[in-house]
């Protein structure tokens, strides 16, 4: 009797092990297109395993701040470009966080209304200074000798439908499916290159911003975790997460958000954290003055 009492009590102490939630703690509304990719994978990381349950709990403000301090030793947050503008306003200290697992890049468009040729001036929206698409669009600007002038926005598409409508915003990256749905209301709406690794699969022909000789940075998603969670437990967590992504597959990630996880190219999460951060960094370093200049403009 007493071997089964102890046996039924190993196994409730397994059983609540087994209920240990795992919050990761989201920069974006429930609307954002990301949400429905990372559902899916943390759909897949809870059906795969027992030991914990992971849970998406969107914390958006504080241009992506309140996410990251949200973090305890046993929670994860998602990190995007805006991340390394909160690291050089000291707001955050990179310090005091750890790549968990890289949930990859937003596969979208640059999207014009103009030839990026023979232009004095690019107006261009986005959702915060020094980010991806202000960093893209300087990178452009610096190639092809026209000046960026900046203008922040709710979100991306909000930046497309201004565009549209033609009421100043004249550069945007937002997904290529968005820009499909536009182009019948404003025909001079023109795709010219995938801000993606890889070429967009819905237009094969487009080129990457790599092939047109533009260093620019990716809308990069990263979970990480604060250096108080154990190296054992980061390690769990993160293989966890990489064979949820594995499992829910290339094609059906990019179906459902237009993101492309970097294990599937064979690149580890630690070295993805490395070269994206790096990226934004030097970048962000590079433009400081044109980047301050563009917040100046708004004040």
């Amino acid at each position: 009797m007493k071997k089964i009492v102890g046996i039924l009590f190993l196994l409730l102490f397994k059983s609540a092990i087994a209920t240990e939630n795992i919050k990761i703690y989201s920069p974006y509304s429930p609307g954002h297109s990301a949400t429905p990719a990372l559902l899916r994978i943390i759909d897949s990381a809870n059906s795969n395993q027992k030991i914990y349950r992971f849970v998406l709990e969107f914390r958006p403000g504080g241009n992506q701040v309140i996410a990251v301090k949200s973090l305890d030793e046993n929670s994860l947050a998602i990190i995007a470009p805006a991340y390394v503008e909160n690291l050089e306003a000291g707001k955050l200290k990179e310090t005091d966080y750890v790549p968990v697992h890289a949930f990859g890049d937003a596969c979208w468009a640059v999207i014009v209304n103009k030839p990026l040729k023979n232009q004095k001036e690019f107006v261009v929206g986005g959702v915060g200074f020094g980010n991806a698409a202000h960093l893209t669009a300087l990178a452009l600007g610096e190639k092809h000798k026209f000046d960026v002038r900046y203008i922040v926005f709710r979100s991306n598409n909000d930046a497309l439908v201004n565009m549209t409508g033609d009421n100043g915003v004249e550069f945007v990256i937002d997904k290529y499916e968005n820009y499909l749905g536009l182009k019948t209301k404003n025909a001079k709406l023109n795709a010219i290159a995938a801000s993606c690794p890889n070429r967009l699969p819905q237009q094969p022909n487009m080129p990457t911003l790599k092939e047109l000789g533009i260093d620019a940075p990716f809308i990069f998603n990263i979970a990480i975790a604060h250096k108080d969670m154990s190296t054992a437990r980061r390690k769990s967590l993160g293989a966890i997460l990489d064979q949820a992504t594995l499992a829910v597959g290339a094609d059906e990630i990019f179906k459902l958000s237009a993101m492309r996880p970097p294990i599937f190219d064979g690149q580890s999460t630690e070295e993805f954290y490395r070269n994206s951060v790096g990226l934004v960094q030097r970048l962000q370093s590079k433009y400081k003055e044109k980047i301050e200049f563009s917040k100046q403009l708004t004040q």
